[in-house]
């Protein structure tokens, strides 16, 4: 409303000022359409300054040219919103409100008739161009944008962009930033919605060893240095979890003098029995309660993974048998391949 009364205010001041006591319009009913595209869709290609500005300037031009050429209304009418269309596709600045301008330049009157080509100018292009400088100061104060910063989709380009738009066959009112945003935006809740809906056993991998708890410490340390992993699984001889242990759980238990200065592989390596007083086996070391349900979310699993400085956590089953092993990577792959099938 605001946006509407300064400029049809100032239209009319310097419109009284150039030309005084002349009968012409201040303000022009298609302002009203504009206002709409420019205060509540400002990220909308129509709604950008040039398509206001240029799509109703173009229209009141080619609507007083097609008065001028034809006197019948009827006729001049529908002819000027056709040919409206026409340039605003040509010079790219459609705006919809652009073939009322044209209509208007047809059926507004004798003031209309009398302005002219100058019609296009005044009022139509000072309106469109004061109300586009009170809705860029609105959009800046509330925080909305005539263009939305492009994002980009992880596995779309914009070539791919366009050729979509292309393909489509017809304008659609949306750029192809506003487009890119959309797609990231839409892969984005895709991901976290497959994310929340994959469970730990569905992710999970079987270990590269397992531990038994009467394992003595220095068979499980030549386990941990021969697979390269920060930890394995202790079972039961059924398989039942009872426990992990850790390369960290065998360097806390080894004497500290000896472990200054070296690499954790390399300290792993030097361990020395000897300074493991207190534990001898596998079940003196070891944690339990560290495992989730192979029903859980998997995120849960690589949450856990993460908290306790691990790659992989164990998955138990309902009767606590070991299933695997899971961690953040196992949940990335399980999302990555589901995003490859859906690009193929």
């Amino acid at each position: 409303m605001i946006g509407l009364l300064l400029s049809g205010l100032l239209s009319h001041i310097a419109l009284g000022w150039a030309a005084p006591g002349a009968h012409i319009a201040w303000l022009v009913a298609p302002m009203a359409a504009s206002a709409v595209l420019l205060f509540c869709v400002p990220a909308s290609p129509l709604a950008q300054p040039w398509s206001v500005i240029g799509g109703n300037v173009v229209s009141a031009l080619t609507g007083v040219a097609c008065a001028q050429l034809i006197p019948e209304p009827m006729l001049a009418a529908p002819l000027a919103g056709g040919l409206a269309i026409a340039m605003m596709f040509l010079l790219r600045c459609l705006h919809p409100p652009g073939g009322a301008a044209a209509m208007t330049a047809v059926l507004g009157g004798d003031a209309v008739r009398e302005a002219g080509f100058a019609f296009a100018l005044a009022p139509v292009g000072l309106n469109a161009v004061l109300l586009v400088v009170a809705a860029l100061a609105y959009n800046r104060l509330t925080g909305a944008h005539h263009a939305h910063a492009p994002v980009k989709p992880s596995i779309v380009d914009d070539e791919d962009l366009d050729a979509a738009l292309e393909h489509f066959g017809e304008p659609l009112d949306v750029s192809r930033e506003d487009l890119a945003t959309i797609v990231h935006d839409a892969e984005q809740h895709a991901v976290e919605r497959r994310a929340r809906g994959l469970r730990a056993g569905e992710v999970s991998v079987a270990p590269v060893a397992r531990l038994a708890p009467d394992q003595p410490l220095s068979s499980a340390r030549e386990q941990l240095l021969r697979h390269g992993v920060p930890a394995l699984p202790v079972v039961d001889g059924e398989g039942r979890l009872l426990g992990l242990l850790t390369q960290a759980q065998l360097l806390r238990a080894a004497s500290e003098a000896e472990m200054r200065s070296l690499g954790s592989r390399a300290r792993l390596a030097l361990v020395s029995l000897a300074g493991m007083r207190e534990a001898q086996r596998v079940g003196d070391l070891m944690t339990a309660g560290v495992a989730v349900n192979d029903t859980q979310p998997a995120t849960e699993a690589a949450a856990l993974a993460a908290r306790l400085g691990l790659a992989r956590v164990p998955v138990v089953d309902a009767k606590g048998m070991l299933a695997g092993m899971t961690g953040p990577a196992e949940v990335l792959a399980a999302l990555h391949g589901a995003a490859m099938e859906r690009a193929a």
